[in-house]
């Protein structure tokens, strides 16, 4: 029999939506050709033995900010070492800036530098002048666009007029509405009232969970009178889960992400990494940690993601002026893995899918990406779960000098990662090349 199959995965542990099974996996010209018992080794021009191994389907980071000590190129590799397939980059239109160029241009640089496949949302920091920019963006196969509802002493807060007129907008276009959902009024007022005191003891305070459950609630109503989908970034708080809770009751169409520095981390290793640990939303407490994973399991949480924002920050750094932001996407998988199914808050098949079939379907990439069938692309991660590694710096493939999750213990972690059936990482080697991913343009789903 002359073989018709590029590679045949033989014996390996499937991962799909809902369930896990022992079976073969065929690829054939970048795509699954097909997923069966017992399939014959002579189909095949290669065999691959993933005896006690996962394969679950290429994973989807939707949150990615690749304009810090990471550029697009440095960012595919550093999740590529982590089991992702497919990124999400912000093209991050500051105020004064063109959304539309910017967008543009992010497209153009991931085409020539990107080693794994990408999409693009626009992250607007000037509303006012950057909604007339949304139509041509639709037109270059962007449709997600990030507002902030915080940060107004940068000028970057989007007030509610100028936020109900980009929803209407984006609504009409047939996109999808983002948010950073906290009160930046309030939240400028609070670091001012305890400027005098310790910055780190009191940067929690200054960012109250409430205050991140009020801005969800004002973005989903403002979502609602514009009937434009609505996708909150980063959920940190466990009184934020309320509102949405709320709006998801009523049929309204909210979608919903964490990261794993919120579900695995809190104030308390703020205090202990200081500077390292700024980010925004804060770390909390946890009591948010637990909320979260409760509400991974009911499904009111949909994606996790990494927002990774790699920043050259030390621990030494004045904790007032340290930048916000830490490197999270090659740790994305690992560390929930670890602390999600190995300390069984999790099941496997739940966390696969916040990571690959739900941002997948949100985003418009299903079924080519996000699952593991017959026609899909061969975006595979063999994980081996009987790994045992310790995560430091040194192991890292980020620009960023430190990885919070320094001397964290994990069982279990990626042998071999394939793109549309091309080996990307194997063995703890990169294999690919820059300018091999593909732009994918994205389409919004109106169902929750």
């Amino acid at each position: 029999m002359k073989p018709v199959d590029d590679l045949l995965i033989k014996n390996g542990l499937v991962v799909g939506p809902r369930n896990i099974k022992k079976l073969d996996l065929a690829v054939r010209d970048g795509r699954i050709a097909g997923i069966a018992s017992d399939m014959k080794e002579t189909r095949a021009k290669h065999v691959l033995d993933a005896t006690g191994q996962y394969i679950l389907p290429g994973l989807i980071d939707v949150h990615v900010h690749p304009v810090y000590v990471d550029n697009i190129e440095d960012s595919s590799v550093s999740g590529a070492f982590g089991g992702i397939t497919t990124m999400i980059h912000y093209a991050f239109a500051r105020p004064g800036t063109n959304l539309a160029e910017t967008v543009k241009q992010s497209i153009g640089e991931g085409k020539k530098i990107s080693h794994t496949d990408f999409a693009v949302h626009g992250a607007m920091f000037d509303v006012r002048n950057q909604i007339q920019d949304l139509p041509r963006c639709f037109k270059m196969g962007v449709t997600s666009f990030k507002m902030f509802m915080t940060y107004a002493k940068q000028k970057w807060m989007t007030d509610d007029y100028h936020l109900a007129k980009a929803m209407d907008v984006i609504a009409q276009l047939g996109g999808l509405a983002m948010v950073h959902a906290e009160d930046g009024l309030v939240i400028d007022y609070l670091e001012d009232k305890y400027r005098s005191l310790p910055q780190k003891e009191v940067y929690l305070k200054t960012k109250p969970g409430i205050l991140e459950a009020d801005a969800a609630f004002r973005a989903i109503s403002l979502a609602e009178v514009m009937n434009c989908p609505l996708y909150i970034v980063h959920v940190s708080a466990r009184q934020a889960l309320e509102p949405i809770q709320w709006a998801r009751a009523r049929g309204q169409v909210v979608f919903t992400e964490t990261c794993p520095q919120y579900l695995c981390l809190s104030d308390k290793d703020l205090q202990e990494k200081g500077p390292l640990a700024k980010i925004g939303p804060p770390l909390r407490t946890a009591r948010d940690n637990d909320a979260l994973w409760q509400a991974l399991k009911a499904g009111l949480i949909d994606v996790i993601a990494s927002d990774h924002a790699p920043k050259n920050k030390h621990i030494s750094d004045d904790f007032l002026e340290a930048l916000v932001g830490a490197p999270s996407t090659e740790t994305l998988f690992t560390v929930t893995y670890q602390r999600g199914v190995n300390e069984g808050r999790l099941d496997l098949c739940t966390l696969v899918r916040a990571m690959s079939e739900t941002p997948a379907r949100i985003f418009g990439l299903f079924p080519r990406k996000g699952i593991l069938q017959k026609g899909s692309d061969a975006d595979l991660v063999l994980f081996d779960p009987s790994r045992k590694h310790r995560i430091t710096h040194e192991t890292q493939h980020s620009n960023a000098p430190y990885t919070l999750y320094e001397g964290l213990e994990c069982l279990g972690a990626p042998e071999m990662v394939m793109q549309r059936g091309k080996i990307v990482v194997e063995g703890g080697e990169l294999k690919s090349k820059r300018g091999t991913g593909n732009f994918l343009p994205t389409s919004i789903t109106s169902k929750q």
